[in-house]
């Protein structure tokens, strides 16, 4: 792993909030209570206008979770209690599950803030990439990690020039800070058209399924027969913010560079061995 110690401390502190929150709702009965009584007023968050500020507030967290350079932003979790926000909202009208599926409205906010948010991505992933194709001489001259990881993982990616594009959009389809996909696609100077449309299609996807995880929970309670309540929602929660940083610690410590040397070592070798045989 070549993670900074920095950034390292950031993970750390992340997971140890985390922790700290659960342990302290399961023990605690007064925050226990608190954090119930906040996820109620979360429903207040989309009720009337308030809608159009949730609306402006992921583009700006989407925007900066893709423009962040080796920050971890998880804006998925903030789509997420968005979106959680409209579903209380319509709960509280009164609806049970099943009236709120075939509610056109519900489905149309909803898809409101996703769409929305896939364009507050779509700006972040231009500042990334901008970012790293000024950056590659630094890239050259670190002595980063960091940088070494980024670059190399960039050019993992045009191995196979022809599929890069399809690599964009599977790549977006995660939830990962998109500077470790644009930015070293800047710094190799891929051209930008060739990978900014298949980025924003699989961000777009990305930001819909977020914003369907509310549905996706309460339907799987539904179907095991398990009843939801706002103990078992903000367990899910926290355990999906686990889930995200988990990732995104993954795929920025991850020693590409090291990974493709290797790869490319093997290659050659591959290579060498059919030759002799031809021989």
């Amino acid at each position: 792993m070549g993670l900074p110690r920095r950034l390292t401390i950031v993970f750390v502190f992340f997971y140890l909030a985390i922790i700290v929150y659960l342990i302290a709702f399961f023990f605690i009965p007064e925050f226990q209570m608190a954090a119930i009584d906040i996820r109620k007023d979360l429903a207040g968050l989309t009720e009337g206008v308030n809608y159009y500020w949730a609306v402006l507030i992921a583009i700006g967290i989407c925007f900066l979770g893709s423009a962040s350079v080796g920050f971890p932003i998880p804006f998925p979790f903030v789509l997420f209690s968005l979106s959680n926000s409209i579903y209380l909202k319509y709960l509280g009208r009164g609806l049970v599950l099943e009236e709120i599926l075939v509610t056109s409205p519900f489905w149309a906010e909803i898809m409101v803030l996703a769409i929305f948010s896939g364009l507050g991505c779509l700006l972040g992933e231009f500042s990334g990439y901008a970012i790293g194709y000024g950056a590659k001489k630094l890239a050259e001259d670190s002595h980063s990690e960091l940088m070494k990881n980024i670059d190399g993982f960039g050019k993992l990616l045009l191995e196979n020039e022809k599929r890069a594009p399809f690599y964009v959009f599977l790549f977006a389809l995660t939830p990962l800070p998109d500077d470790i996909l644009f930015l070293p696609l800047g710094m190799i100077k891929y051209p930008f058209w060739k990978c900014i449309i298949p980025g924003w299609v699989g961000k777009t996807f990305t930001t819909i399924f977020y914003c369907l995880w509310p549905i996706f929970i309460a339907l799987g309670f539904t179907a095991t027969g398990v009843d939801t309540d706002d103990i078992t929602s903000i367990i899910t929660e926290a355990v999906m913010m686990l889930i995200t940083i988990t990732a995104m610690y993954f795929i920025m410590g991850f020693n590409w560079d090291k990974y493709l040397q290797k790869r490319r070592r093997n290659k050659n070798n591959e290579v060498f061995a059919n030759q002799g045989e031809d021989y």
